[in-house]
Protein backbone atom coordinates (compact mmCIF):
# COMPACT_ATOMS: atom_id res chain seq x y z
CA UNK A 1 0.00 0.00 0.00
CA UNK A 2 1.30 3.12 -1.00
CA UNK A 3 1.91 5.94 1.87
CA UNK A 4 0.60 9.01 0.93
CA UNK A 5 3.24 10.99 3.04
CA UNK A 6 6.03 9.57 1.08
CA UNK A 7 4.20 10.25 -2.29
CA UNK A 8 3.40 13.70 -1.57
CA UNK A 9 6.72 14.42 0.12
CA UNK A 10 8.76 12.88 -2.64
CA UNK A 11 6.93 14.88 -5.28
CA UNK A 12 7.11 18.27 -3.59
CA UNK A 13 11.31 17.67 -2.93
CA UNK A 14 11.64 17.18 -6.31
CA UNK A 15 10.79 20.75 -7.30
CA UNK A 16 14.19 21.78 -5.27
CA UNK A 17 16.50 21.67 -8.06
CA UNK A 18 19.69 22.54 -5.59
CA UNK A 19 21.37 20.04 -3.16
CA UNK A 20 20.61 20.43 0.74
CA UNK A 21 23.19 18.91 3.49
CA UNK A 22 20.54 17.19 5.83
CA UNK A 23 20.96 15.16 8.95
CA UNK A 24 19.51 11.51 8.49
CA UNK A 25 20.35 8.42 10.79
CA UNK A 26 22.86 10.14 12.52
CA UNK A 27 25.01 11.40 9.81
CA UNK A 28 25.28 14.54 7.39
CA UNK A 29 24.34 14.15 4.04
CA UNK A 30 25.44 16.08 0.77
CA UNK A 31 21.77 15.35 -0.97
CA UNK A 32 20.44 15.72 -4.23
CA UNK A 33 16.26 16.05 -4.62
CA UNK A 34 15.97 14.43 -7.58
CA UNK A 35 18.13 11.82 -7.27
CA UNK A 36 16.06 8.63 -6.17
CA UNK A 37 18.22 7.37 -3.58
CA UNK A 38 19.39 10.81 -2.14
CA UNK A 39 14.63 11.06 -2.08
CA UNK A 40 14.34 8.74 -0.02
CA UNK A 41 16.37 9.79 2.74
CA UNK A 42 15.13 12.90 2.72
CA UNK A 43 11.79 11.78 2.90
CA UNK A 44 13.23 8.95 5.53
CA UNK A 45 11.74 6.19 3.49
CA UNK A 46 13.14 2.68 3.83
CA UNK A 47 16.56 2.05 2.07
CA UNK A 48 18.72 -0.98 2.83
CA UNK A 49 18.06 -0.47 6.79
CA UNK A 50 18.01 -4.10 7.21
CA UNK A 51 21.78 -4.64 5.29
CA UNK A 52 23.08 -1.97 6.73
CA UNK A 53 22.13 -3.16 10.43
CA UNK A 54 23.11 -6.77 9.60
CA UNK A 55 26.89 -5.23 8.15
CA UNK A 56 27.15 -4.05 11.61
CA UNK A 57 26.19 -6.31 13.36
CA UNK A 58 29.02 -8.83 11.39
CA UNK A 59 31.55 -6.03 11.89
CA UNK A 60 31.24 -6.17 15.63
CA UNK A 61 30.29 -10.31 16.46
CA UNK A 62 32.84 -11.31 14.45
CA UNK A 63 35.75 -8.66 15.59
CA UNK A 64 36.61 -7.53 11.67
CA UNK A 65 38.76 -4.51 11.51
CA UNK A 66 38.58 -3.17 8.22
CA UNK A 67 35.62 -2.21 5.80
CA UNK A 68 36.03 -2.28 2.19
CA UNK A 69 32.49 -0.32 0.18
CA UNK A 70 33.21 -1.34 -3.45
CA UNK A 71 30.49 0.58 -5.44
CA UNK A 72 30.39 3.06 -2.60
CA UNK A 73 27.90 5.90 -4.83
CA UNK A 74 27.78 8.93 -2.31
CA UNK A 75 29.28 6.96 0.91
CA UNK A 76 25.77 5.72 2.51
CA UNK A 77 27.33 2.32 3.84
CA UNK A 78 30.85 3.88 4.22
CA UNK A 79 29.39 6.86 5.87
CA UNK A 80 27.19 4.94 8.16
CA UNK A 81 29.66 2.35 9.36
CA UNK A 82 32.02 4.98 9.81
CA UNK A 83 29.82 6.59 12.49
CA UNK A 84 28.28 3.91 14.32
CA UNK A 85 31.14 1.23 14.29
CA UNK A 86 34.33 2.39 16.40
CA UNK A 87 36.25 -0.73 16.30
CA UNK A 88 36.47 -0.42 12.42
CA UNK A 89 40.70 0.56 11.89
CA UNK A 90 40.56 2.02 7.89
CA UNK A 91 38.09 1.42 5.47
CA UNK A 92 38.18 2.27 1.42
CA UNK A 93 35.53 3.44 -0.48
CA UNK A 94 35.87 2.30 -4.24
CA UNK A 95 33.50 4.92 -6.59
CA UNK A 96 34.55 5.63 -10.75
CA UNK A 97 32.06 8.25 -11.29
CA UNK A 98 33.45 11.66 -11.10
CA UNK A 99 30.85 13.60 -10.36
CA UNK A 100 29.43 10.76 -7.55
CA UNK A 101 33.39 10.12 -5.91
CA UNK A 102 32.89 14.37 -5.14
CA UNK A 103 29.72 13.51 -3.52
CA UNK A 104 31.78 10.56 -1.79
CA UNK A 105 34.20 12.70 -0.34
CA UNK A 106 32.11 15.80 0.94
CA UNK A 107 29.75 13.29 2.91
CA UNK A 108 32.93 11.58 4.26
CA UNK A 109 34.21 15.32 4.96
CA UNK A 110 30.69 16.35 6.05
CA UNK A 111 31.14 13.80 9.15
CA UNK A 112 34.62 14.29 9.80
CA UNK A 113 35.20 10.76 8.79
CA UNK A 114 38.63 11.71 6.27
CA UNK A 115 41.67 10.39 8.83
CA UNK A 116 39.47 6.74 8.89
CA UNK A 117 38.13 6.49 5.38
CA UNK A 118 39.60 6.53 1.91
CA UNK A 119 37.86 7.91 -1.32
CA UNK A 120 39.38 6.16 -4.58
CA UNK A 121 38.43 7.27 -7.54
CA UNK A 122 38.13 3.92 -9.80
CA UNK A 123 36.29 0.86 -10.24
CA UNK A 124 37.64 -2.80 -9.22
CA UNK A 125 37.87 -5.45 -12.27
CA UNK A 126 40.05 -8.36 -13.16
CA UNK A 127 42.22 -6.38 -14.64
CA UNK A 128 43.58 -2.59 -15.49
CA UNK A 129 42.00 -0.71 -17.73
CA UNK A 130 39.64 1.91 -18.74
CA UNK A 131 36.10 0.76 -19.51
CA UNK A 132 32.36 3.29 -20.19
CA UNK A 133 29.75 3.24 -17.73
CA UNK A 134 26.43 4.44 -18.24
CA UNK A 135 25.14 7.26 -15.63
CA UNK A 136 21.25 7.82 -15.59
CA UNK A 137 21.27 11.11 -14.20
CA UNK A 138 17.70 10.75 -12.00
CA UNK A 139 19.89 7.42 -9.88
CA UNK A 140 23.35 7.41 -9.65
CA UNK A 141 23.31 4.72 -7.40
CA UNK A 142 22.22 2.65 -11.38
CA UNK A 143 24.95 3.47 -12.80
CA UNK A 144 26.83 0.37 -14.86
CA UNK A 145 29.38 -0.43 -17.20
CA UNK A 146 29.26 -0.91 -21.03
CA UNK A 147 29.27 -4.57 -22.12
CA UNK A 148 29.29 -3.96 -25.47
CA UNK A 149 30.06 -1.11 -28.18
CA UNK A 150 26.43 -2.61 -29.40
CA UNK A 151 24.74 -1.82 -26.36
CA UNK A 152 21.59 0.41 -26.76
CA UNK A 153 21.35 2.95 -23.95
CA UNK A 154 18.22 5.57 -22.84
CA UNK A 155 18.55 8.59 -24.58
CA UNK A 156 18.53 10.58 -21.28
CA UNK A 157 21.52 8.72 -19.99
CA UNK A 158 25.43 9.69 -20.19
CA UNK A 159 28.14 7.48 -21.13
CA UNK A 160 31.62 8.54 -19.28
CA UNK A 161 35.09 6.97 -19.32
CA UNK A 162 36.24 5.09 -16.07
CA UNK A 163 39.50 3.69 -14.96
CA UNK A 164 39.36 0.20 -13.17
CA UNK A 165 41.87 -1.64 -11.34
CA UNK A 166 42.82 -4.67 -9.73
CA UNK A 167 42.22 -4.74 -5.76
CA UNK A 168 44.96 -7.37 -5.37
CA UNK A 169 47.82 -4.52 -7.50
CA UNK A 170 46.35 -2.02 -4.47
CA UNK A 171 46.22 -4.26 -1.86
CA UNK A 172 48.17 -6.76 -0.68
CA UNK A 173 47.90 -7.26 3.06
CA UNK A 174 47.70 -10.48 4.88
CA UNK A 175 46.15 -11.85 8.10
CA UNK A 176 43.30 -9.36 7.98
CA UNK A 177 39.96 -9.83 9.41
CA UNK A 178 37.74 -7.61 6.57
CA UNK A 179 33.98 -6.67 5.71
CA UNK A 180 33.32 -6.03 1.83
CA UNK A 181 30.38 -4.34 0.52
CA UNK A 182 29.75 -5.64 -3.15
CA UNK A 183 27.28 -3.88 -5.40
CA UNK A 184 28.47 -3.31 -8.88
CA UNK A 185 25.29 -3.03 -11.10
CA UNK A 186 26.02 -6.40 -12.78
CA UNK A 187 29.86 -6.28 -13.11
CA UNK A 188 30.76 -7.88 -9.31
CA UNK A 189 32.03 -11.28 -10.85
CA UNK A 190 35.19 -9.62 -12.69
CA UNK A 191 36.07 -7.53 -9.12
CA UNK A 192 36.05 -11.14 -7.41
CA UNK A 193 38.07 -12.29 -10.04
CA UNK A 194 40.84 -9.07 -9.00
CA UNK A 195 40.60 -9.72 -5.36
CA UNK A 196 40.61 -13.26 -5.19
CA UNK A 197 44.92 -13.13 -3.64
CA UNK A 198 43.40 -10.79 -0.42
CA UNK A 199 40.24 -13.00 -0.52
CA UNK A 200 42.56 -16.29 -0.07
CA UNK A 201 45.02 -14.64 2.64
CA UNK A 202 42.39 -12.79 4.97
CA UNK A 203 39.15 -13.49 7.38
CA UNK A 204 36.49 -12.27 5.38
CA UNK A 205 32.77 -11.51 4.91
CA UNK A 206 31.35 -10.39 1.77
CA UNK A 207 27.74 -8.80 0.93
CA UNK A 208 27.43 -8.83 -2.63
CA UNK A 209 24.35 -7.60 -4.29
CA UNK A 210 23.63 -10.33 -6.99
CA UNK A 211 21.49 -9.89 -10.40
CA UNK A 212 19.43 -13.42 -10.76
CA UNK A 213 20.67 -14.10 -13.84
CA UNK A 214 24.64 -13.80 -12.26
CA UNK A 215 23.71 -15.54 -9.04
CA UNK A 216 24.52 -19.00 -10.01
CA UNK A 217 27.91 -17.78 -11.14
CA UNK A 218 28.63 -15.89 -8.10
CA UNK A 219 28.07 -18.72 -5.88
CA UNK A 220 30.25 -21.07 -8.13
CA UNK A 221 33.00 -18.56 -7.98
CA UNK A 222 32.79 -17.72 -4.53
CA UNK A 223 32.95 -21.43 -3.53
CA UNK A 224 36.39 -21.77 -5.75
CA UNK A 225 37.60 -19.19 -4.03
CA UNK A 226 36.94 -21.30 -0.06
CA UNK A 227 33.83 -19.05 0.69
CA UNK A 228 30.28 -20.24 1.70
CA UNK A 229 26.54 -18.71 1.80
CA UNK A 230 25.35 -17.67 5.22
CA UNK A 231 22.84 -15.36 4.63
CA UNK A 232 20.36 -13.68 2.67
CA UNK A 233 18.69 -10.24 2.78
CA UNK A 234 16.58 -9.56 -0.58
CA UNK A 235 19.41 -9.49 -3.54
CA UNK A 236 21.90 -9.36 -1.03
CA UNK A 237 24.02 -12.37 -0.31
CA UNK A 238 26.32 -13.45 2.56
CA UNK A 239 29.60 -14.83 2.59
CA UNK A 240 32.51 -16.00 4.46
CA UNK A 241 35.56 -18.28 4.32
CA UNK A 242 35.91 -18.48 8.47
CA UNK A 243 32.29 -18.81 9.55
Amino acid sequence: MINPYFSIAKRLLRLRHKPLVAKRRGALWLLFPNDWIDNRLLIGRPFEREQLSYAEQCINVHNLDYCFDCGSNFGLYSVTLGMKVERLEEMHAFEPVAKTWGRLVSNITLNNLNAKITAHNYGLGEKEETLTIVINPSSSGTASLKTSEEQTITPTYIEQKVQIFRFDDKFDQTGQRSFFKIDLEGHEKYALNGMKTYLANNQCILQVEQWKENRNIIHDLLKEFGYKKFHAINEDFYFSNFI
